[in-house]
């Protein structure tokens, strides 16, 4: 399956990668690794996540506190939001309007 992040994802996942290195040196790069890898694991198996929202699904990444959050179409998986679990939960929700 095709992965493609919207722009707002794309930049959520920038912004974060960025202040993980400010934290840490290497952190924002193994970040990055990690949502690549999960968006690997997605593609693989997209449904085996559970749904959130109508036909959302959420991928909870183990090593940072983060949700990648996404819906499958057709052969391609959209992923919509990379979101900080703690930082306003539900700010994501209007995008899937724009699918």
């Amino acid at each position: 399956m095709r992965i493609r992040f919207a722009e707002a994802a794309h930049d959520e996942l920038n912004d974060a990668c960025e202040w993980l290195e400010h934290q840490q040196a290497g952190l924002g790069v193994r970040f990055k690794r990690d949502v690549r890898e999960a968006a690997l694991l997605i593609a693989k198996a997209p449904l085996l996540f559970p749904v959130e929202l109508e036909d959302v699904r959420r991928y909870v990444m183990n090593r940072f506190s983060y949700t990648l959050r996404y819906v499958v179409r057709g052969e391609e998986i959209w992923i919509m939001a990379v979101s900080h679990q703690h930082r306003r939960p539900d700010y994501w929700v209007n995008r899937t309007q724009e699918q």
